[in-house]
């Protein structure tokens, strides 16, 4: 029962999860690439990413039931077990943990950065922090990647210690962002008749926003194939 509850958690929380951290490369796209699309969702963006402390916190019932969700946390299934012998080294609890708090540091610290000098340029209009989000964002865009990789393989892909997929953590950098990105725009959508909204929400944004939805899709239907 307890096993039940703990999986079915486990993929509820990883699509919301997904939902809040798509929004970071979405926003990191933005600042590198720029255009009216960008700006229409920046700041619904810009909330998602603010959502990740509690996304922390969600996290902790994963930590707390580690050992009924995954077979390499266990000593005996581990020693019967040649395979999960051989990757006992990289799937063990301590390390588990320790990754898990990298990648929540690197990403909320990334969030926590552009958000502050989102509200710093509204506040002065500095045009210099352009180039700081752009700085920020190349690098991070590549942290991103290489951190929900390995945060794939360890909350997902080693459920199955036996297992292993070199596309695996593709499927979240296209889908994280792919989700984020269709939560903005239903957020967008219900937010355009309001009157501080409805003078740059336009039909040629939303145009914009649907075709980048639509290459988001194309590229997870294209790995799911």
């Amino acid at each position: 029962m307890i096993e039940q509850f703990l999986r079915s958690y486990l993929i509820a929380y990883l699509f919301w999860f997904g939902i809040a951290l798509g929004c970071l490369p979405l926003l990191m796209l933005h600042h590198l690439v720029g255009g009216n699309w960008g700006f229409a969702i920046r700041r619904i963006l810009e909330a998602g990413t603010r959502t990740l402390p509690l996304m922390l916190a969600l996290f902790v019932p994963i930590v707390l039931g580690i050992h009924s969700l995954y077979e390499w946390s266990n000593p005996d299934a581990v020693a019967a077990d040649k395979a999960l012998q051989a990757k006992h080294l990289y799937l063990n609890v301590p390390f588990f943990v320790v990754r898990a708090a990298v990648y929540f540091c690197a990403w909320m610290g990334f969030a926590y950065l552009l958000n502050r000098w989102s509200a710093e340029q509204d506040a002065t209009g500095n045009p210099q922090l352009i180039r700081r989000f752009q700085l920020l964002s190349a690098p991070g865009i590549i942290v991103y990647s290489l951190c929900i990789t390995f945060a794939a393989i360890d909350w997902g892909m080693s459920l199955e210690g036996r297992w292993s997929s070199t596309i695996y953590g593709m499927f979240f950098i296209v889908g994280q962002p792919l989700a984020a990105l269709a939560c903005a725009i239903v957020v967008a959508v219900w937010l355009s008749d309001s009157p501080r909204v409805s003078t740059f929400m336009k039909a040629s944004v939303f145009h914009d926003l649907g075709n980048l939805l639509l290459t988001f899709v194309m590229l997870w239907a294209y790995l799911s194939f």
